[in-house]
């Protein structure tokens, strides 16, 4: 996964500005709306860059419970298979031995790995599930972030069309802008109930 460089507000206050100075004496009233629409594009791509960098903060701590959990259900299964073959040792000495001592003893000694044996794979199949289930999870987190990313991108797309929009004085294109803002409006819905 490729890192997405941080949105800073400022960058797109600041175009906000520059369409504020270039309308400025437009007696076009749609154009008076340029800056307004550049100041809230900004924020919406800094609140989508923010929460962005949350889910890839999620995505991260999830991936990091997976591994752990991973290694801990293999260390789990390397004892259960440990315990497997201690039994069955065990057991094949107990059948070509002559001493009933000794066979008594070894036989204790399977009953007694082969009941090790049961917590062992409970635990190493609960930690298989957790492993699943943080895989699960960090893979929602990450469909969460794309929408989030490219929300982020469209706002700041729009944020350089509405300051285009405001320099040419060319209406088209802070329309271009409003369905861009609709647009990432719509991928950062998508994105909270995914």
């Amino acid at each position: 996964m490729a890192p997405v460089p941080d949105y800073l507000a400022h960058e797109g206050l600041e175009h906000a500005e520059r369409a504020h100075e270039h309308v400025q004496g437009t007696s076009d009233p749609f154009m008076r709306f340029v800056p307004i629409a550049a100041a809230v594009l900004a924020v919406c791509a800094g609140l989508s860059s923010l929460y962005g960098n949350r889910l890839a903060e999620r995505m991260l701590k999830l991936g990091s419970s997976s591994v752990l959990s991973q290694t801990q259900a293999s260390d789990t299964w390397a004892e259960y298979e440990a315990q497997s073959l201690k039994a069955h040792v065990a057991a094949s000495f107990a059948t070509t031995t002559s001493d009933p001592k000794i066979r008594k003893q070894l036989e204790g000694d399977v009953r007694n790995y082969r009941t090790r044996q049961v917590p062992l794979y409970a635990e190493a199949r609960q930690l298989e599930s957790a492993t699943t289930a943080s895989v699960e999870a960090m893979e929602v987190a990450e469909a969460k972030k794309l929408r989030f990313d490219v929300a982020t991108a469209v706002f700041q797309i729009s944020i350089v069309l509405a300051s285009i929009s405001a320099m040419t004085k060319r209406p088209p294109l802070f329309i271009a802008a409003l369905v861009g803002f609709v647009l990432g409006i719509v991928s950062c819905v998508v994105g909270l109930l995914h």
